[in-house]
This record gives structure tokens, sequence and C-alpha cells, in this order.
């Protein structure tokens, strides 16, 4: 629950801090002391967005604080929310801050760690629920209906497994659709690489293959030359008798050497020659060894120089480099194959029948569950009706196929009322008044706010056209929701403010420069009487309206 809200410069607040306590607390006030501004900072706290206004005119920026209580048995999915999105959980105390700056620019943290605008918006749908002074406008809308009837029902991982479901049925209607729309153009493509795919498979070239024979052709083209002059260096190595380098370099090696006792500082040239002469018998090894395996084979010469043309006009065909065929046929073997995929009328509408056929079996499961929760729904709607002073007045909620399937499931719904017994059943929009709408819309968010996992719930003027004795009634249902849950409620009535568990006044101040700034005050019982009697019309019959706000307070 709501335990602390702070607010620093907003709007027309200077400084406030707000302790709130567990049951129904009311919030009263004479108009445009700035009541509302107490849920717009909440509003801001839990990711609405922000613009500058909302900085007290002359300040640097606005800071807006809220402390909530956590129970670990209660509150479990929010505590495993937190530690997912990394935030310490500390001692079953939430706090989030967020900043307003003139720039518009805000930042936000969660227990003192940065957060993001739809982290704080996340967050704010497990922690608060708000009931606004206009919530029965929206529930005009047949979406606004539905959302609020799967949310009071349990429905929301159903609701979002067969919008999944529906999302991958629509794919694979668009994968199908797109391949019938594009099937000539998609044969063509196909039939072009198939082509150029054939043209590679009959040439049958390997990994490596073009490198390889590239080198040996460039062998063979020129074996004359290599083996002449192969065999001419052999030749000058070995020489006859004592005419080759080696035979020069030996004849070195013996002179030079028996001349080392003489002068030892010839070891160094000997050592020199030594090792031309080794250099010299290794290349003459190498020159023998080059012989011994050369074979120019000229019909393997031309054998590898038909193979070169054939690659050279295939590449030629293709308009792609030799080198390059081998990967160009790994290419367009996987394009080949995504075509393919995509062409295959037959598969792609078998996929698609079966996703259908998922997505079906998960609306009629929903549908199943909605006409389950329908009925209960309605008869405490219509009970909270017959509180509301609307005698009669009976409750349905309609639910239709669909001419079409949805992301939403399979269901037409419609909320309805009767106004007597032999009435039509009249959507919403049809009720006559606005006071009738108002209370319909609060008998429903009462039967929601009920079934609902929110600890704090907040109702914004919800008692708007609303007077005498169903204003008891509203107090008595407001009173009721706080057994269960925290509800703060802002409220011109006296007869929900008697209701109370805790009683905050709304009150601007004049400052010391002129310009205005709310505070908040708690009400002792004394202070309680006081302000019942001001919002009963004290004027004039002051002593009755005291006594009936003692009255009230007594109820």
């Amino acid at each position: 629950m709501l335990k602390t809200l702070s607010l620093q410069n907003f709007v027309i607040v200077n400084s406030l801090e707000i302790d709130f306590q567990a049951g129904l607390t009311v919030l009263t006030g004479e108009t445009g002391a700035g009541k509302s501004i107490l849920f717009d900072a909440l509003g801001l706290l839990l990711g609405d967005r922000a613009n500058s206004l909302q900085i007290k005119p002359g300040a640097n920026r606005a800071d807006l604080t809220a402390e909530f209580q956590i129970e670990p048995d209660i509150n479990a999915d929010t505590l495993n929310w937190l530690t997912e999105a990394g935030f310490d959980a500390i001692d079953a105390s939430l706090l989030i801050r967020r900043s307003l700056e003139p720039s518009g620019r805000s930042r936000a943290w969660i227990n003192g760690q940065p957060a993001t605008l739809s982290q704080l918006k996340e967050l704010g749908e497990q922690l608060v629920e708000l009931h606004g002074q206009h919530a029965h406008q929206a529930l005009l809308r047949a979406s606004a209906q539905r959302e609020l009837f799967d949310r009071h029902a349990g429905l929301g991982p159903l609701v979002e497994e067969v919008a999944l479901a529906y999302k991958a049925w629509q794919d694979h209607e668009n994968a199908l659709d797109s391949a019938r729309t594009k099937a000539d153009r998609l044969a063509e493509e196909l039939s072009q690489i198939e082509w150029r795919l054939q043209l590679l498979q009959d040439l049958g070239l390997e990994e490596g293959e073009w490198e390889a024979i590239n080198e040996e052709h460039q062998r063979l083209a020129h074996g004359a030359e290599l083996l002449s002059t192969v065999e001419s260096s052999l030749v000058q190595l070995e020489g006859e008798e004592s005419s080759g380098l080696i035979s020069i370099g030996q004849a070195m090696q013996q002179k030079l050497g028996s001349l080392l006792n003489k002068d030892p500082r010839l070891g160094e040239l000997i050592s020199l020659v030594d090792a031309a002469v080794i250099n010299l018998e290794e290349a003459a090894s190498q020159c023998r060894h080059y012989l011994g395996r050369m074979d120019i084979d000229p019909g393997r010469f031309e054998q590898l120089d038909a193979r070169l043309q054939a690659i050279f006009e295939s590449a030629r065909r293709l308009k792609e480099r030799p080198e390059n065929l081998y990967a160009l046929q790994a290419q367009l073997s996987e394009q080949k194959t995504t075509l393919d995929a995509a062409s295959d009328l037959g598969t792609l509408k078998a996929k698609s029948e079966q996703a259908f056929k998922a997505y079906s079996d998960l609306a009629k499961k929903l549908s199943a569950e909605r006409q389950k929760a329908a009925r209960p729904f309605a008869k405490d709607v219509t009970r909270w009706l017959n509180e509301l002073a609307m005698t009669g007045m009976r409750f349905e909620v309609r639910l239709e196929p669909r001419p079409e399937p949805a992301s939403f499931g399979m269901d037409q719904l419609e909320f309805l009322v009767t106004q007597h017994a032999k009435g039509p059943e009249l959507p919403l929009a049809k009720v006559a008044s606005g006071g009738e709408l108002s209370r319909v819309s609060l008998a429903i968010a009462a039967v929601a706010a009920q079934a609902t996992q929110t600890s704090t719930l907040l109702f914004d003027e919800v008692d708007v056209g609303i007077g005498g004795n169903t204003g008891h009634v509203v107090g008595r249902l407001l009173q009721e929701l706080g057994k269960h849950h925290q509800v703060l409620a802002v409220t011109h009535l006296p007869q929900v403010a008697a209701r109370g568990h805790q009683h905050l006044r709304v009150q601007k101040q004049q400052q010391t420069d002129g310009s205005n700034a709310s505070e908040v005050i708690g009400l002792d019982r004394d202070q309680r009487i006081e302000e019942i009697a001001r919002m009963l019309g004290d004027e004039g019959v002051r002593q009755s309206s005291v006594k009936m706000a003692k009255e009230l307070l007594s109820l």
C-alpha cells in the first residue's frame, strides 16, 4: 500500500509530505484547492508523461517521491518483477522518485536505481488502479468494456496467449498471400536461379580446384624451359671432373685447410667456404629431386587446358569471376531453398491452417472462460445498481461471435442495461442521463475493484452527478472496498467523506509573495465535523449542519 507521498515545487505545491493509512482515505476541499494534483503526482510517479508546466513557477525543478509498503504474501508478483528488472528490494519497502526539469526532461529512480518510464508504468500497473471521474466516458467504448471485464475475470494471461497465436496465424497468412501475389515473379526468379545453379552443377567445380588447376597448368605450360634451366643448373653445380662449382668449393676447402695451422685467422673464412659447399650440394640434390618428379605429359596439359576453358566459359555466361564460382554455387543453392519454401503454396497453406487451429483452440477457451465469468459479474453489478437507487435496472454482459477473428478473440463483448423489468436491453451509450451513466460506471468499478489484486485503488470524483441517499451508498461502497484494499477517494459528498477511516483536507494558502500554494491537513474528529458541516453548506444553518455532520460520522 501507499505509505507516503512527498512533493516539492509541483504545480501549486511548495513542499508537502503526506502519510497514508490503510482502509478508506477521503480527500476533500474547495474546488480548485488542488485535490486532484495528488493523483496527478502519483500518475507521474507511475509512468505518466510529464511537462514543464507541472513545475511550480520560479522553481528549478519538481521532485516527487512515493513510498509503498510491499507485503511478500500479497505482492509476490511485484517482488519478482523488481528482481527480474534488476532493482533491489529493500526490506519490503519500495521507493519511487521522479524529478522534472524545465526543459521537459525528467529522471526516475526505483529504490535509488535509475529507471525508465516504461518500467515505472509496468510497476505502476501492479501497485495502483485509478478510477477517474470520466471513467464512464471510457466505458462507452467496446474495447474498454472488454479490457475491464477480462481484467476482472483474471483472463489477462489467456488474452495475451490468444494475441500471440493470432499474430502467428496472421504472419502465416501474410506469407501465403504474398506467395500467391508474387507467384509469377517468384517462378521467374526461381527459374533463373535454377538455370544458373544447373550450369554450375554440370560444371562440377570443387572447392580449391580453380587455384590448383591454374598452378599445374602454369607449370606444364613452361615445362621445357623449366627442365632445361634446372638441368643446366645441375651441370654448373656438379660439372665434369673439377669444373663444377661444388668441385671448386671443395678444392678451396682443401687448400685453405692446409694453411690453417700457419694462420689461425683463416678459420672464419674456411667456415664460410664450408657453408657455401654444403648449400651447393643441397642445391644439386634439389635439382635432381625436381628433375626426377618433373613429368611433362602433353595429354595432361591438354586436359587442364580444356578444363580451364570450361570454367572460363561458365564464368562468362554467369558474368562472374572464375574464382567466385564455387561460392556462387553455395549461394544459389541457399536462395533456391528459400524460394522453394516461399513459393510452396501447399506447405504455406498447411502452416497457416495449423496456426489458425492453434489460435482457434485458445480463442474458444477464452470464450468459454468469458461466458463463465459473465453471469456472476452481471449479477454483482446489478446488485450495486439497485443499491445506488437504480431499482429495477438490470446489467448484462452480452457475448456474441465476431464476424471475423481478432487479436482479442472471437467474441464481441458489450455491456447492456435494462432500465425496468419489461424494458429493452440497451448499450451503455443509450443510457439517458450522465448521472445514471456515472452510477453504472461506479457499480462496475466497485465489482471490478473487489476482484483486482492491486493493493491501492484511487477514485477521483467518481461520485460526480450523485447526491442524496445515493451518496450514502457510494460512501458505503468505498468503505466496503477499504476493508480489502487501500482506497483513496477525492469527493465532494459529505456522505462519502464521513465514511473515511482517514480524512485529509486540501486547501490553498496565500504565500508572502502573494501566490497561492496547496497544503494537505490530516483532520481529527472535531476538524472532520467542521469540514463535513462546510460540505453540507452551513451558511445560515450552522447548528443543523454540525448536528448532521456528527450524525454522518456516527455511521
